[in-house]
């Protein structure tokens, strides 16, 4: 089948290395990127995906060859009819991904290849989830999500820093818990499927977009029509009632116009939340935006700190539900 939609282009004013670790083909019609950049660790799924951003080339592909090899051990192959597939590696060492992206007849259009460390689990974590095996706590009670932020994504939220100023510990503490509860509300099955299901609507042109756009996507849990507020801006800051009927009527109308944005914008916000680096980069900048907004002049450990976190809660629950127009 031709290249989908949603792998034909990448978001406005971004490089795909913004997307996660990418390998770029020598004329720059195709790109490999990986949702976790290296090291990967042992056990651990990760997803690659190929964009090919050249029409002539995206119309003639038929299907996409993965050859993936662990060290000097014989390669797993696997041909996908989309450009997208997990792969899970199983020793530590070096893993090389290879995908030949072919015609009908078998040709090879583009080959692209990327080589990661794969590394064995957050020792430290480890220890903890451990050490707190019969203790209430995120990393006990949840070993699974914690595993997930610290393995895979703590060099996205650790670099992540606000536009307007360098970024205090405040600033990732807030993201970080932002993070976690996004997780411990959608495990990674569940991401996975509603991305998919969102992905479907875009690459059939079908009807569902305003259904899913106020929903909480990706690891980062960002929603499609809040994320449109802060990105271009695509649309422009609207305040949704906290309660009572008149928020079901303002949210419906909030996705509606979500949904009425052009395609290729719609696209952008899709793999702008499909892909963890880019979700978390917009989850922080979205935080900013909602403490600009309703807490200005307020630094995050002061937020943090300050009337008992209360601030915190409030921006968590814009981000959750809003922005909400307050009383």
């Amino acid at each position: 089948m031709p290249v989908r939609k949603t792998e034909s282009r990448i978001p406005e004013n971004c490089q795909a290395s913004d997307l996660g670790q990418a390998s770029p083909s020598a004329d720059g019609r195709s790109i490999l990127v990986s949702f976790i950049t290296s090291p990967l660790v042992i056990g651990r799924d990760n997803t690659f995906v190929v964009f090919v951003t050249d029409a002539a080339v995206a119309a003639s592909l038929q299907s996409f060859e993965w050859s993936f090899a662990e060290n000097d051990s014989p390669s797993h192959v696997e041909t996908t009819a989309m450009g997208e597939i997990s792969y899970r590696p199983q020793a530590t060492g070096r893993l090389t991904t290879t995908v030949r992206c072919l015609d009908g007849g078998g040709t090879a259009l583009a080959t692209l290849t990327l080589t990661q460390a794969v590394v064995q689990p957050h020792a430290g974590l480890e220890a903890m989830i451990a050490a707190g095996a019969d203790e209430a706590g995120p990393s006990a009670a949840n070993p699974d999500v914690s595993r997930e932020l610290v393995n895979d994504y703590n060099i996205y939220y650790q670099n992540a820093a606000p536009r307007s100023a360098a970024a205090d510990d405040g600033f990732r503490r807030l993201l970080f818990a932002v993070l976690m509860e996004s997780a411990l509300q959608c495990d990674a099955v569940r991401r996975k499927a509603d991305l998919a299901a969102l992905a479907m609507v875009l690459n059939a042109g079908t009807a569902g977009f305003a259904t899913l756009a106020g929903c909480g996507l990706g690891v980062a849990g960002l929603r499609p029509a809040l994320l449109a507020m802060t990105v271009g801006p695509y649309l422009p800051w609207t305040e949704l009632p906290s309660e009572g009927p008149a928020r079901s009527l303002a949210n419906e109308e909030l996705r509606r116009k979500t949904a009425a944005l052009p395609e290729a914008v719609r696209i952008d916000l899709f793999n702008l939340i499909r892909f963890p680096k880019s979700s978390i980069t917009h989850c922080g900048r979205v935080i900013e935006a909602l403490r600009d907004r309703y807490f200005n002049g307020i630094d995050f450990n002061t937020v943090l700190s300050e009337l008992s976190g209360t601030r915190a809660h409030w921006i968590n629950r814009h981000y959750r539900e809003g922005p909400l127009k307050r009383g």
